[in-house]
């Protein structure tokens, strides 16, 4: 449920909270570059409750990280920042969005993400230091058609 939490872009001011949060869910903020990637926050209780981050490597918005706190999960937040990050990057002219890792695939299906060959991604992506930092061993990763209105998802109070 969505009850008094507003999803919108962080500003600059903002960056340490964001660090913050990344810390406490264990995500680690120092893999992390934030120059350059476009967050989404969701604001609960005067809290930033969780965020999404998308960095764009030409036509693409590459995702990571994906973090909401242990308190504030199963209210449909996650799955809020994921629309709102996807939103973003179609109204900027990506024409795909990127999961490096089969990490969460189930939830990213949801909106639209399929499995991919990680070769099959375009060659601006795959000499991105963001593809370079995840596990070179793995065949596979997440696409979602950003070209392509979807009308499947469905939101999280409805599952």
């Amino acid at each position: 449920m969505m009850r008094d939490i507003s999803i919108r872009a962080a500003v600059t001011g903002e960056w340490g909270f964001v660090v913050r949060l990344l810390e406490q869910t264990g995500l680690g903020a120092a893999e992390v570059d934030l120059v350059g990637t476009t967050f989404h926050i969701a604001v609960a209780e005067h809290v930033i409750a969780g965020c999404a981050g998308t960095k764009r490597h030409g036509g693409a918005a590459v995702f990571g990280p994906l973090a909401v706190l242990p308190e504030y999960r199963e209210r449909g937040i996650g799955s809020h920042l994921v629309q709102a990050a996807l939103m973003r990057a179609r109204a900027g002219g990506c024409q795909q969005a990127v999961v490096l890792s089969m990490f969460c695939a189930s939830f990213f299906s949801r909106h639209g993400f399929l499995v991919t060959p990680r070769g099959a991604l375009p060659r601006e992506l795959r000499a991105s230091k963001a593809y370079q930092r995840h596990d070179s061993q793995a065949s596979f990763c997440m696409t979602c058609d950003l070209t392509q209105v979807s009308h499947n998802w469905v939101p999280p109070s409805s599952y």
